[in-house]
This record gives structure tokens, C-alpha cells and sequence, in this order.
């Protein structure tokens, strides 16, 4: 058996891949969506619009598996075993493509021989033209290098190391490409892969609407295979007729929203059975809607972040082939040259115009076209030089430097510890409103829900409340804290109603009976439970417990009535876990939640020092320090409070 063969190496790829996305794996919830999906796997619920139905029936099946790790850990494992299966699939994309070069090289080289004896001389030039000379076995390795600079891009090994819906999309995206390329370039049964084609489209779309980016370069090869003139025939058209079947047999998952939704299970976003307008209006993820296309300015940024993540995609040195297949790939195949640009540019053209702070996501099917063109960019560096070959191993081994530090998690607590902090210092029975989706709040939705932390707390979404799915989900959850505020939230709900149908709705109405429900929630419940907000919502929204004092309690804020000092303790603050969480982690999501722990501790800094807690105040900015140690806030507050300690000792030995 040889050694080199494309199996083997479809082993290799997915085993060293795995095993560093396995040893890199976050042991826990981390931001943003991290715990709602997890959630909604675990208890076969329905996720946030789009729902991906496909994303979580795997995800639900996969967590039945008896495997000694928590669900959440199982989890953010099945996204490193799906990017895994992703970047092996990539491998035999290159191969393929790089097969069919090849092949088609040999073909010129008989037509060109043909002309020499035709023509003499005067044709010859079109083989040295094509010239595309590589054997298997080096088509193979130069497939497996480019599959580990796809593994160990940045953005990519991102979707390994946690649950989200983009590892099983990278999955897909790729299988829908490697099929496609079949379907496009085999000698014979090519039917049977534009059926499977379009059922795996249809598979792609049950996971993530992003699928709809890969359409245009589809068509573009289903109307024009290499080598061949554009075909709209009526037979071509009736095919593409036929193949909405198959398309429609990916899509039937769909089906799983309403039915599963009807149910009521613990996570049950959308409560989307209440109609077919609810379930149009989370398929079409209208809530998210008012962040695309948003204006020059979300482009300009976008565009920033893609070029300045793009080293960290390629290895830096893989600029060099990258630039280069663009002229290979057009030299050896105008049609498949047009299928990646038509890839990327529609990928770029929809992710660059989304406003939203985690977008590098969106462009990975623009860096799957860009390491396609980086294959073919080495392979025409091979077949100048043959000695080389050894030298683009350099291009992976650097990806895996430059981006192993970024993407080790395998000591990220940083979501956890800070949910802790925060839950741990709320009073029994508490209610906290909030709306730090990304830091926290997705976080306690499955510790709670999942894991029963804390299963006194009424915590709730502040930003969701502007849904009315969401207010319904309260009912169920808190029931008892809910039924107080039945009239504020009906004639809420009038309003909001007309605002999600699309129809005429009172702006300034809506916010006042929004807040006025707020309002409830808090003066229907003080008697009965301890009331806190966070700061978010302290700073965004000036009317909501206003007639109540703002009382600083580990990461939030108690409402009190009474205006006087209350007593500060720090025993419930343990900070040592998150900060050695930081250790390695960048990003404005890191950077956020390292803002927010210190601002926190210094509004308990800021506070002990009014209510003269001298002693508080201290140890609240040192540790606010620790955490941020350029946090100004704390830095200021600090000096404040040793010049007070200091002013102290002055009074003392001057009475002395």
C-alpha cells in the first residue's frame, strides 16, 4: 500500500487538525452565543434567527453520545470534529481541481503534438503556454500543505475551539464545492453529482442562510463547464428545474421549527408555531436585518478587518502564491478562475456591507476561494522549480505559530468566571436586568436553564424585551414575577405587535409603555426580591428605575430606596481564574469584558469611598488594576483613595 496516497493523507489532515483543535478546545461557555446554542442543542430547542435546525438536531444528537465531558465541552468538541472533517474535505478540493489541471494539461499536450505534426513549429507554443506538469504524488503533498494552511488559518481554527453554527457551515460550504467540482469536471454520471449538489445545498440552507453566497458561482459552472460554450438550452433549463427536488429534500428540516417550537422546550427562541408570520419573520432574520447594507462607513471598517486579517489567514508569506494563482488559474482554467471570483465577490459584497463586531466569520467562504488560488499559485511555483517543494511547508508551520496563541482556549474562563462574579454576589432570589448578551447574559441561559445554576435568579434580557417571543419565554420561566406586570405588558404588546407585523406603529408610544413595563417588573418586585441592573443599562436607558438609588454589588448595581450608604464586601469577588483566563487572549470582545470587570470594581471603589470604606475602596481599585492594569478609571481612584488614607493619617499625628 502506498504511502502517499489520498487517503492516507485525508487521515493525516483530519488527525493533526483534530488533535490541535482537541488540545486548544474552550472547556466552557464563552461569548456571545456560545450558551444559547449550546442550550438549544442540549435541550433540542430552537436557536436565534435563522434557527438552523440542521446545526441543531446534529448538535442534540451528539450530546446523547456517552462521552465523559460536559455537554458544553461535547460541544465545543463537535466544533473542532466538524472544522476537522472541513479542512479534510479542502484537501481533496485542491486535489481534485489540481487533478483536473493536470489532466487537461495532458490533453493540449496530445492536441499540440498533434498541430507540431500538423503545423511544424508554428502551434507548438500552446503546451509551454498551458504547461502544467505534476505527478500525483506531488499534486498530493502540495493538496496536503494547503490543507493545513486552511487548518491553521486564524479565522478558520476560530470555528474549531467553540460551539457555533459556522464549523458545521465551513463543513458544508466545502462538501457543496468538492461536489460541484465533480459534477463539473468528471467524464461521465456528472447528473448524480449536480443532484447531490443541490441537496447539499439545500442541507447548507438548513444550517445557515449564508449558503445563498455560494448560488451565483453554482450557476455560473452549471451554465458554463470548462471547456465548454455557455449552455441556456431548454434542456439545461429544464434540469435546472429538476434539480429544486433535491433542494428542497435538504430544505425540509426547516419543517423541525414549528413542530419542535409547538412543543415548548426550554429554549425556545422565536416561538415560532405561534404563526406563519413568526416563523417568516425569524427564517428571514428580520431582527438582524437593519445591520446589512447599513452605509459606507460598515464597509470601510469591514474592509479593514478583512485586510488586516488576511496575513494571519495566509501564513503572511502566502501573499506571494495567492498572487500568483490568480494568473495560474486563469491560464489553466478560465471557467474555474470565474467560479472563485464570483465566490468571493459574493461573499465580500454581503459580509462587507454587515454591520456587525464579529464579521470575520462571514468572510470564510471569500478565504476558501483565496486558498484555492494559493493551492494553484504553489503549483505553478512547483512546476517552474521542482526543488522547492520542501519550502511551502513554511507557509502552514508559520500560520501555526502566528495563530496557536489566538486560538488556545483550553484555559478560557473568562465567560464563566465573570457569569460567577456576577451571579454570586446577587442577593437570593434577585431579579437582574441586564443586556451584556455577549459577556454574560447567553452565559447564564444555560447555566441556568442546562446546568440549574442559580435557579432563584429572575434574570432578564433588556434588549429582548423589544421582542414578543421573548416576553412569552419570561412567562414560562418566571411565571410568578411576570403575572405582577400583566397590564404594562399588554398595552406593550400592542404596539410591538404592530411594529413585528410591519405595520403602523406609534415610536414614541412604544418606548414609554417599554419602559413604563420595565418599571413594573422593578416596583412590582422590590418588596419580594432584591432588584439590580447592570451598567449597560444604567447608561442606555436614563428612565428605568430612576426614583431608586444605584447601589454597586459585584458587577452590578441594587436598587434602594432609602438614600443612604450601604456596607461594601469584596469576599465574594474572586478574580484570580479570570486573570489568568487573559493570558494570551486578545479582541474587542476580551477587551470588553476586561473594560467592564474594571469599571465595576471601580464604581465600588468610587462608592466606598463616599460611604467612607477607605479600606474597600483599595483593595476594589487594586484589584480593578490587576485586571486592567490601564484602566484610568481605576488608576485615578486608587491615587483618590491613598490621599484620602494619607490626609487620614496627617489629621491623626497632628492631634497626637
Amino acid at each position: 500500500m502506498k504511502l502517499i496516497s489520498r487517503l492516507n493523507l485525508s487521515l493525516l489532515v483530519g488527525i493533526v487538525s483534530g488533535i490541535f483543535y482537541f488540545i486548544t478546545v474552550t472547556p466552557d461557555v464563552t461569548f456571545t452565543d456560545s450558551g444559547e446554542l449550546a442550550g438549544a442543542c442540549v435541550s433540542l430547542g430552537i436557536c436565534h434567527p435563522t434557527g438552523y435546525p440542521l446545526f441543531t438536531i446534529i448538535g442534540y444528537l451528539w450530546t446523547l453520545l456517552p462521552l465523559p465531558f460536559s455537554k458544553i465541552l461535547m460541544l465545543n468538541i463537535f466544533a473542532g470534529i466538524a472544522t476537522a472533517f472541513s479542512s479534510v474535505v479542502f484537501f481533496n478540493i485542491v486535489c481534485s481541481i489540481l487533478e483536473y489541471f493536470e489532466n487537461t494539461n495532458k490533453t493540449l499536450v496530445i492536441k499540440s503534438e498533434q498541430s507540431k505534426e500538423k503545423y511544424k513549429d508554428k502551434n507548438y507554443k500552446k503546451k509551454s503556454k498551458f504547461s502544467f506538469d505534476m505527478n500525483k504524488e506531488q499534486i498530493l503533498i502540495l493538496s496536503l500543505i494547503t490543507a493545513f494552511i486552511y487548518s491553521f488559518a486564524r479565522t478558520v481554527w476560530d470555528q474549531a475551539v467553540a460551539i457555533e453554527v459556522y464549523s458545521l457551515q465551513l463543513l458544508l460550504d466545502n462538501l457543496i464545492i468538492f461536489v460541484l467540482i465533480k459534477a463539473v469536471t468528471a467524464k461521465s454520471s456528472t447528473n448524480k453529482y449536480f443532484l447531490l449538489t443541490a441537496f447539499l445545498l439545500g442541507l447548507g440552507f438548513s444550517n445557515h442562510m449564508t449558503t445563498i453566497l455560494l448560488v451565483p458561482a453554482i450557476l455560473f459552472l452549471f451554465f458554463k463547464r470548462p471547456g465548454e460554450k455557455f449552455d441556456f438550452s431548454k434542456d439545461r433549463l429544464k434540469y435546472l428545474a429538476l434539480l429544486i427536488l433535491p433542494l428542497l429534500l435538504g430544505l425540509t428540516f426547516y419543517i423541525y421549527l414549528p413542530l419542535r417550537s409547538s412543543e415548548m422546550p426550554e429554549f425556545n427562541w422565536g416561538w415560532v408555531h405561534r404563526s406563519a408570520d413568526k416563523l417568516l419573520y425569524h427564517l428571514q432574520g428580520k431582527q438582524y436585518q437593519v445591520w446589512m447594507f447599513s452605509g459606507v462607513d460598515a464597509v470601510i471598517t469591514n474592509i479593514n478587518k478583512f485586510i488586516n486579517i488576511l496575513p494571519y489567514e495566509l501564513g503572511i508569506i502566502g501573499f506571494i502564491p495567492l498572487i500568483f494563482g490568480f494568473f495560474s488559474v486563469f491560464k489553466w482554467s478560465k471557467e474555474i478562475f470565474w467560479f472563485l471570483i464570483i465566490l468571493i465577490i459574493s461573499c465580500l459584497i454581503y459580509s462587507l456591507n454587515y454591520s456587525i463586531h464579529d464579521i470575520e466569520t462571514y468572510f470564510l467562504l471569500a478565504f476558501i476561494g483565496l486558498f484555492i488560488f494559493t493551492a494553484s499559485g504553489l503549483a505553478g511555483f512547483l512546476r517552474s522549480n521542482q526543488k522547492i517543494l520542501p519550502i511551502f511547508t513554511l507557509i502552514p508551520l508559520l500560520s501555526l505559530f502566528l495563530n496557536y496563541s489566538d486560538n488556545n482556549h483550553s484555559n478560557d474562563y473568562l465567560v464563566p468566571e465573570y457569569t460567577k462574579i456576577l451571579v454570586n454576589n446577587l442577593r437570593p432570589n434577585a431579579l437582574i436586568l441586564s443586556a451584556q448578551w455577549d459577556f454574560w447574559v447567553s452565559a447564564f441561559w444555560y447555566k441556568q436553564r442546562i446546568e440549574n445554576m442559580r435557579p432563584d435568579i429572575v434574570m432578564i434580557d433588556k434588549e429582548l424585551l423589544r421582542r414578543t417571543w421573548y416576553i412569552e419565554q419570561l412567562k414560562r420561566w418566571y411565571p410568578g414575577t411576570m403575572r405582577l406586570s400583566d397590564k404594562e405588558i399588554k398595552e406593550y404588546l400592542v404596539q410591538l405587535n404592530l411594529f413585528e407585523e410591519g405595520a403602523d406603529y406609534d415610536a414614541i408610544q412604544i418606548q414609554k409603555n417599554y419602559v413604563d413595563m420595565i418599571n413594573s417588573f422593578i416596583d412590582y418586585n422590590y418588596d419580594k426580591r432584591p432588584i439590580y441592573i447592570t451598567l449597560d443599562v444604567l447608561q442606555s436607558e436614563n428612565d428605568v428605575g430612576v426614583k431608586y438609588e444605584k447601589v454597586p454589588e459585584g458587577f452590578a448595581f441594587r436598587l434602594e430606596k432609602e438614600k443612604m450608604f450601604y456596607p461594601e464586601s469584596l469576599n465574594n469577588i474572586k478574580v484570580d481564574k479570570f486573570i489568568n483566563s487573559l493570558k494570551g487572549q486578545e479582541g474587542h470582545l476580551v477587551d470588553g469584558i476586561v473594560f467592564n470587570a474594571a469599571i465595576n470594581l471601580s464604581n465600588i471603589g468610587r462608592y466606598s469611598i463616599y460611604s467612607k470604606q477607605k479600606e474597600i475602596a483599595l483593595e476594589a481599585y487594586r484589584l480593578a488594576l490587576r485586571i486592567d492594569p490601564k484602566n484610568t478609571s481605576a488608576q485615578g481612584g486608587l491615587q483618590e483613595a491613598m490621599n484620602l488614607e494619607s490626609n487620614s493619617d496627617m489629621m491623626r499625628d497632628s492631634i497626637k
